[in-house]
């Protein structure tokens, strides 16, 4: 007994790297973990896909905004004149948007890649030399030792680390970010902007066919049709700019800042 405890004194720190180890290898083979990853970031790129979808549905809208032109006496005035930072402020978000899916796509890769029978089974293999290199030593074995160790932590750390940056993306988020950036809510706040310019869009449109031929030649010495025209677009897209701002930040911190910054 005591010739044990002077064994496990002397080599406590082995034996604990052996348990960890073997704790390790037992979560590897562990399906719910893996699933419920894959099932995060499974909602994560369905949640950004839509938001996406209506950053580029907002866009366009905005850009056909772009083309209406009101006609003064002498001075053509562009509605986009108007409309150019929201559409810049668009188009950059769709960037931002665009990144976005591709951390998520190429998380999914890499968790799909690290969560194979495959990627396991040679985890196992490194893990049971690892533990058998602990205890046993061999002459001149220092450098493909320290090569080999080295290896087993970089594959032991890669099969854990990818999987738990999705549950570091949904506590984050549920917890610290939600409360004050809500994706659902800013995503629909942009949908209602949307189609608020398009219901102004379509209505200037509708006054411009419709019109009579005298009615257009008020509307030409009539600068308050052309301030409550323009003041239209800029109620519709109204507080845009907030909205954007938020979902930019939102995504960054979670699908680039926050993965680089955990890894």
């Amino acid at each position: 007994m005591k010739k044990f405890i002077n064994y496990f004194l002397k080599n406590w720190n082995k034996i604990l790297l052996v348990i960890f180890t073997l704790v390790a290898l037992s979560l590897a083979f562990s399906l719910s973990i893996d699933e419920t990853a894959k099932k995060l970031i499974d909602e994560s790129f369905k949640q950004a896909v839509v938001v996406f979808g209506s950053a580029k549905a907002l866009n366009a809208v905005v850009s056909l905004a772009q083309g209406t032109q009101l006609d003064l006496p002498f001075v053509i005035v562009s509605i986009g004149e108007v409309l150019d930072p929201i559409n810049d402020l668009v188009e950059q978000f769709s960037l931002v948007m665009l990144a976005s899916l591709t951390s998520l796509g190429i998380q999914k890769i890499l968790l799909n890649f690290v969560t194979t029978d495959i990627y396991n089974y040679i985890l196992t293999f490194f893990i049971i030399i690892f533990n058998f290199w602990l205890f046993k030593r061999f002459k001149k074995d220092e450098k493909i030792r320290y090569i080999f160790f080295k290896i087993t932590v970089v594959l032991l750390f890669l099969r854990f680390a990818i999987p738990f940056i999705s549950y570091v993306n949904d506590i984050s988020y549920n917890y610290f970010v939600k409360s004050q950036y809500n994706i659902e809510i800013l995503n629909k706040d942009i949908e209602k902007i949307k189609n608020e310019v398009s219901k102004v869009n379509q209505s200037t449109i509708k006054e411009k066919n419709d019109s009579s031929f005298f009615q257009k030649v008020k509307e030409k010495f009539d600068s308050s049709y052309y301030e409550n025209k323009i003041n239209e677009y800029k109620n519709a897209v109204n507080s845009s700019s907030e909205y954007i701002v938020d979902l930019i930040i939102v995504f960054i911190f979670q699908t680039i800042f926050l993965p680089i910054l955990f890894l």
